[in-house]
């Protein structure tokens, strides 16, 4: 046994939100006809129309992606004319990319096919770095919880594994929305952060603070250092003091931490007979909405969709047209009814999710709460088998923490459409969270005297 090495096994966790400052953009030229002749002719002229004006307005990594030229059939299976469909794709800062949008449509665009957000490479390799250190800080608070409760000496860090993520993919924002040609107010978008994560996990070992063997099963295991005495194989009769007798035992932790944040998901739906009608509506109100949220104090503020359909009838006839804007925000539980309720007088009128997160500090002192929990869970179980088996428990020989990611916020509301006048503040109550882990011993032991366990078969052999 005095060979064997003790060893903590931690993985730490850490993340980053990084601001975007770019926005990649896919437009689409899409056209109907009742000729490919026509259709590609119709086109062609419109994609080089939308070509110019993004050059001229500075587009970066300005590429086609794709171009199309497919027949229509009914439902007969009748050709009944051809639809065509080229797709540019480019990129710019996300505060020129509204602006770019709308006078991409001007020119002949009325297909968005995708938005995403990117931050710098400067501002992404910054955060990769400071991810790796929040993950070895979070590996050595977890640590020092574990160690605490086990009354352990921390010793050497032998090995150190990092696993940061690779540069996230971009935000997608927007996905196959059409939009109408004409435009009056500036579509306004927000480019939402990136959340940069990684780990970093350690091989730390230990020792105990004081010599002797672990204490009887009936007190809390201290992890001391004594070799046990020799114990007699029953396969092989043999008393080699390095054959391993170990318990491993799981134990669990649960901690319940209140939230103290709101996020909210507002949408701005408006519906009409044209494109244009919508489009410009939808556009006016969104900027009212912004203008309030972000006079409130909105943290977090970010557009997460723009949309603008078809609305066809049984018969598959055009009826008119839907569009909706997508915003997300976060404020104070207690400030997040209040905030609602002014956003929908300025124009918003569905709420599509409500979810509540604890502060970044209460979960963090949850997260080592909940290791110091399941290590006493652990210790008791083992209490209670060792005293049993009247065994004598020995080192802690290992140790593997197994705490869970933080918890996703918890969804409240889903697509419930509200009223434009309110009278009284919508009240709202944050659900807590409940944060869980789990930590793993194992540890040796020993009879309490000399021989193999005959109680414990004999016990057996009597009840057969």
């Amino acid at each position: 046994m005095a060979n064997t090495a003790q060893i903590l096994n931690v993985t730490g966790q850490g993340e980053v939100t990084v601001p975007t400052t770019l926005t990649e953009v896919q437009l689409g030229i899409q056209v109907d006809g009742k000729t490919a002749t026509e259709v590609q002719e119709k086109t062609a002229q419109r994609s080089t129309a939308v070509v110019d004006v993004l050059q001229k307005l500075g587009a970066q990594q300005l590429q086609t992606t794709s171009i199309q030229l497919n027949p229509v059939y009914n439902d007969s299976q009748t050709l009944t004319g051809f639809t065509g469909l080229n797709t540019l794709q480019f990129e710019l800062p996300t505060a020129r990319a509204g602006a770019a949008i709308d006078t991409a449509i001007q020119a002949g665009a009325n297909l968005i096919q995708n938005i995403s957000f990117t931050p710098s490479d400067q501002a992404l390799q910054q955060a990769r770095l400071q991810v790796l250190s929040e993950a070895v800080k979070d590996a050595q608070a977890q640590a020092g919880a574990v160690f605490s409760t086990l009354k352990l000496t921390p010793g050497k860090i032998i090995d150190i594994n990092i696993n940061s993520d690779d540069n996230p993919s971009p935000s997608p924002l927007v996905s196959n929305v059409i939009q109408s040609a004409a435009r009056i107010a500036t579509t306004p978008i927000i480019g939402s952060p990136q959340t940069i994560e990684g780990s970093v996990s350690l091989d730390i070992a230990y020792s105990p603070n004081s010599a002797g063997t672990l204490a009887s099963a009936t007190h809390n295991l201290t992890g001391a250092s004594k070799p046990a005495p020799a114990i007699v194989d029953p396969l092989t009769g043999s008393t080699n003091p390095n054959t391993a007798q170990i318990l491993k035992v799981t134990g669990q932790g649960e901690v319940t931490v209140p939230t103290t944040l709101t996020e909210v998901q507002l949408g701005i739906q408006v519906d009409g007979k044209t494109a244009t009608e919508v489009q410009e509506k939808t556009a006016q109100r969104s900027t009212a909405v912004v203008d309030v949220l972000q006079k409130l104090g909105a943290q977090q503020l970010q557009t997460t969709s723009i949309q603008l359909n078809p609305v066809y009838n049984d018969s598959q006839t055009l009826t008119g047209f839907t569009g909706l804007n997508t915003l997300q925000f976060e404020l104070p539980t207690a400030r997040a009814g209040a905030a609602i309720d002014t956003a929908i007088q300025a124009g918003a009128n569905l709420i599509q999710n409500i979810s509540f997160t604890p502060s970044d500090q209460a979960l963090q002192q949850a997260r080592l709460q909940v290791l110091s929990e399941a290590v006493k869970d652990a210790q008791a179980q083992a209490g209670a088998v060792f005293s049993t088996l009247k065994l004598t428990p020995g080192k802690i020989i290992d140790i593997n923490i197994n705490s869970d990611d933080n918890p996703s916020p918890s969804p409240l509301v889903s697509n419930v459409i509200q009223s434009a006048a309110r009278i009284a503040t919508t009240p709202i109550i944050g659900s807590p969270q409940t944060i869980e882990g789990s930590v793993s011993l194992d540890i040796a032991y020993s009879p309490n005297s000399a021989g193999t366990l005959d109680l414990a078969l004999n016990g057996l052999q009597r009840s057969a």
